[in-house]
């Protein structure tokens, strides 16, 4: 249950930091760009892309995406040391919810975003409570 916990820590960790510096060096219009068409390409969706980024969203994200790395490093720090940063864990999967929880006001109250974005909520809404699962296993299997 451990090895299964530290390698979704590792892929989610490094997936951010790996988006974080996307956003910052190319930008949101480019790094979602490059998603949807993913996306689009993997489901066969015909959605039609998001398009250039207002200049202070453009803004906002670069500035934004500098906490979304960070999250990644703590992610995989936790997972390069479990025994002793696991503790770290729900508090850690608890902000990976509440970052859903906000893409789901914003589909209530702006309506729904690029399909890439719904799937992204649904993840950030899912995975938080697996990971706090696999946790919770991987302590009682310590005790």
């Amino acid at each position: 249950m451990l090895s299964i916990l530290r390698s979704l820590l590792y892929v989610l960790g490094a997936s951010a930091i790996g988006i974080a510096l996307s956003d910052i060096l190319l930008g949101p219009t480019t790094t979602a760009g490059f998603f949807e068409n993913l996306f689009a390409t993997l489901t066969g969706g015909q959605a039609p892309a998001t398009g250039p980024w207002p200049a202070t969203m453009d803004n906002e994200m670069r500035f934004y995406a500098v906490f979304w790395g960070a999250y990644g490093v703590a992610l995989v720090l936790v997972a390069r040391d479990f025994a002793a940063r696991g503790r770290l864990l729900p508090w850690l999967a608890g902000l990976f919810f509440a970052g859903g929880v906000g893409r789901a006001i914003s589909y209530a109250a702006a309506g729904p975003p690029h399909p890439f974005f719904a799937a992204l909520m649904g993840i950030e809404l899912l995975t938080p409570p697996l990971l706090v699962l696999l946790w919770a296993g991987a302590r009682q299997r310590k005790l």
